[in-house]
C-alpha cells in the first residue's frame, strides 16, 4: 500500500479531526498527516523535507489570504499544495490555484472520496502534469513497440504502462491505449476511483485558435482594472462637483457635474462588460458572493448613473430649488458608496 505524507496547517481542531478521520477511511492508500495549527510551524516542518503534499488553510493565526499561500508556496519547493477553504473565500481560492496551488476544497462540500482524489490528482500533477497532448499526439502512446501506454479520461492523461490489464496497449481486449476512453469509462462496471493509481502525465489539449490567443492575451492585459477606475472617478466626481453647487450656488459646479455624469455613462458600461469578461476569462466564470455582489452593484451602477444622465439631459434645472432636486441630488450622491463598494470588492479579489 503507498503511503503519502501530509501536512495539514490548519488553525480549527474540529476542521483538522474531521480531515484526518476522512483520510483515515481511504482505500488503497496510507495518508500519514502532521497537523500544524499556525503557519510558521508549517513552514518549519516543511523546512524539515518528507512531506509530499500540503493541506493548507489560508486564514490562520499568523497569517491571513493570500500571503498565506505565496509564503507556503516559497517554501514548499515541488510540493503540492491543496487550499483548504470556506464558501466566503472560494474567491481567493481560485486565485491561489492560479498562482500556483494544485487544486482547492470547499471544507464543507469534502467527503473521504473527494479529498483521497484531490490529493492524489495534486501530487500527479506536481510529478509532471503540466504536457498537454492533442489527440494526435496521443496517438503516439499506444503501448505498442515499446512506447509508454497513455490513455486520457475526461481531460486527464494517465500513464498505464505498467499496468497489468494493460498489456501491449490493449485492456479487456476491446480498450486500446493512445486514445480518449471518457465515453467508454463512463459505461464501465467499475467507477473512476480505479484511475486514481495512475500516475497523471498531463492534459489533452488542442492547438488553440489565433481567437483564442487573442482572447486569452485580452484577459492577461488587465482591462477591466483600467476602465472601472474611470467610471469610480466620474461617479465621484459627479457627486462632489453636485454637491459644491447646491452648497454655493455657483452654475460652474453644476456644468462641471453634468460633463462628468455623461463620461460616466459613457464609461459604465464597459467598465461592466470588461469586469464580465475578466471574471470569466480569469476566474473561469466560478460564482462566489464577491462576484454576485459586483455583478449586482454594477447593475445598479450602471442603473443610478443612466437614470441620472437621462434626468439632467431632459432638464438641465434639476438641480434648482425644487422638491425634486433632493431627490436628483440623493440619487447623485448614491453613486458614492455604490462605486465605494465595487472598489472595496474588487480589492479584496486582487489583494486578499
Amino acid at each position: 500500500m503507498e503511503h503519502i505524507k501530509v501536512l495539514l496547517i490548519e488553525d480549527n481542531p474540529a476542521d483538522a479531526v474531521f480531515i484526518e478521520e476522512m483520510l483515515a477511511e481511504a482505500k488503497d492508500f496510507s495518508f500519514d498527516v502532521e497537523w500544524k495549527e499556525r503557519l510558521s510551524i508549517g513552514l518549519e516542518r516543511l523546512a524539515k523535507k518528507g512531506i509530499d503534499v500540503v493541506l493548507l488553510d489560508l486564514n490562520l493565526p499568523d497569517s491571513r489570504g493570500f500571503n498565506t499561500f505565496t509564503k507556503t508556496l516559497a517554501q514548499a519547493t515541488g510540493i503540492p499544495i491543496v487550499v483548504l477553504t470556506g464558501l466566503d473565500d472560494e474567491t481567493l481560492a481560485i486565485r491561489a490555484v492560479r498562482a500556483g496551488a494544485q487544486d482547492y476544497l470547499i471544507k464543507k462540500h469534502v467527503n473521504s472520496s473527494l479529498l483521497a482524489r484531490t490529493i492524489r490528482y495534486a501530487i500527479a500533477r506536481r510529478m509532471g502534469g503540466e504536457m498537454r497532448f492533442t489527440i494526435q499526439e496521443l496517438k503516439e502512446y499506444d503501448g505498442k513497440a515499446g512506447k509508454p501506454a497513455y490513455t486520457t479520461f475526461k481531460g486527464k492523461v494517465y500513464d498505464v504502462s505498467n499496468s497489468q490489464l494493460w498489456k501491449n496497449g490493449i485492456h479487456a481486449g476491446k480498450h486500446f491505449a493512445g486514445i480518449d476512453l471518457t465515453e467508454s469509462m463512463e459505461g464501465a462496471p467499475h467507477s473512476e476511483e480505479i484511475l486514481i493509481k495512475f500516475h497523471i502525465v498531463g492534459e489533452l489539449g488542442k492547438e488553440k485558435s489565433l481567437g483564442q490567443e487573442l482572447f486569452l492575451k485580452l484577459g492577461e492585459s488587465h482591462l477591466h482594472p483600467i476602465l472601472v477606475h474611470f467610471s469610480i472617478a466620474y461617479s465621484i466626481a459627479v457627486s462632489l462637483l453636485a454637491f459644491l453647487y447646491v452648497f454655493t450656488g455657483k452654475v460652474p459646479f453644476e456644468i462641471a457635474s453634468y460633463y462628468m455624469l455623461v463620461l460616466g455613462f459613457l464609461a459604465a458600461p464597459f467598465a461592466g462588460l470588461s469586469g464580465l469578461f475578466s471574471w470569466k476569462v480569469t476566474y473561469e466564470g466560478k460564482m462566489t458572493g464577491v462576484f454576485v455582489r459586483k455583478i449586482i452593484f454594477t447593475a445598479v451602477l450602471i442603473a443610478v448613473i443612466t437614470a441620472c444622465f437621462v434626468w439632467r439631459t431632459l432638464n438641465p434645472d434639476v438641480l434648482a430649488a425644487t422638491s425634486l432636486n433632493y431627490i436628483y441630488l440623493t440619487l447623485v450622491l448614491s453613486l458614492v458608496p455604490v462605486v465605494t463598494i465595487l472598489g472595496y470588492d474588487g480589492g479584496k479579489i486582487v489583494y486578499a
